[in-house]
């Protein structure tokens, strides 16, 4: 199978278009490589387990048996992480540091039917900006470790986020946050965010969680800095997040326009109705449209590939242009760019840069 054959199969799974995944099956059979492919695209265990519970598996003709023990590796791959997760969370929750578990934690505690269903690449936990030297404390003593120099600044006067190695022989990454955005580009609101949080359990440790359209919203910002990537592990969550009761696209809208979103999050939007035209309502897609002003300087970058929005976008020169192009003001261009150029070079106030 080529790639675009391989791109409408993965959709036509993941859209549950199973009409059009029989007739794509009878007119090429998926082959081993599909399971790679699917890995590839990150959705290899929601693959699997959706075919599974429909009933549909043999569809997948020789790649059903390497995506289960893909799966497999994902079940054991996970309970490790959820383990490091569970000692992460007793030590912040001992230090009286309140922890919100970011995206794939949550998700695979409350959406996701088992564990075992999504692959998640990392643990992400967002705390309060004024209890960050507290969290760094309490997780150093239980043995995780920051990146040594000059790593940990760069991440701390460029990122919104410091990564961590758990402990053990095994070292499992995290992400400690104190916003879900880059200085500049968005104002989220993280103080928020904390205030609104759920309750949500991980191995009988307390921990929080996104107010469901927070974490939408979040979900569609935080896919400009994956510059719209074609994996497909997103694009899943969105679908059983927004398919939950009581959810209001309309709530995610007024959260990006607080915010000051608009222009990243229409982009976003089309690459979602690209990949899947039945999860976005016609009128959130009216009231978050990508301006003319962006889309005429991104018309050469569209990409007819079923899965991309735009083509090239593992390239990082690519990316920096994505990345100025969406900005909300274009006004705030040339302050953007002298901010990228000098903030690791420039002492902040920041707690951990001391």
């Amino acid at each position: 199978m080529d790639g675009n054959q391989q791109a409408n199969l993965l959709l036509a799974i993941l859209r549950r278009d199973w009409a059009a995944l029989e007739r794509l099956v009878d007119r090429q059979p998926p082959n081993a490589q599909f399971a790679e492919y699917c890995l590839r695209r990150d959705v290899h265990p929601q693959v699997h387990s959706l075919l599974e519970r429909e009933g549909r598996l043999e569809l997948l003709g020789d790649a059903a048996e390497p995506l289960r023990r893909l799966r497999s590796k994902v079940q054991v791959d996970n309970l490790l992480l959820i383990a490091r997760a569970e000692q992460a969370a007793g030590a912040l929750h001992e230090a009286g540091v309140p922890a919100l578990a970011l995206k794939g934690l949550d998700l695979i505690h409350r959406v996701y039917p088992r564990f075992d269903e999504r692959a998640l690449d990392d643990v992400d936990l967002l705390v309060p900006y004024e209890k960050l030297n507290e969290a760094m404390a309490a997780l150093e003593s239980v043995g995780f470790r920051s990146p040594a120099e000059p790593a940990r600044t760069h991440y701390i006067r460029s990122s919104h986020h410091l990564p961590l190695e758990s402990p053990g022989p095994i070292g499992v990454g995290f992400e400690l946050h104190w916003d879900l955005a880059q200085q500049g580009r968005f104002s989220v609101d993280p103080d928020g965010i904390l205030d609104r949080a759920k309750p949500l359990d991980v191995g009988g440790k307390p921990m929080l969680r996104c107010e469901d359209h927070d974490l939408v919203a979040h979900l569609l910002l935080h896919h400009l800095s994956h510059y719209f990537d074609t994996r497909m592990k997103w694009l899943v969550d969105l679908q059983l997040i927004t398919r939950l009761p009581g959810f209001n696209w309309e709530r995610v809208v007024e959260r990006i326009d607080q915010w000051g979103a608009r222009v990243a999050t229409g982009a976003s939007l089309l690459h979602l109705h690209k990949l899947d035209p039945e999860l976005i309502p016609l009128s959130v897609r009216r009231a978050l449209p990508l301006p003319l002003s962006r889309r005429v300087p991104l018309a050469p970058l569209l990409s007819s590939h079923p899965l991309e929005m735009y083509r090239g976008t593992r390239r990082r020169r690519t990316q920096l242009y994505l990345a100025a192009v969406l900005l909300e003001r274009l006004s705030s261009l040339p302050g953007w760019m002298i901010h990228r150029k000098r903030r690791e070079f420039e002492e902040s106030d920041h707690p951990l840069d001391q």
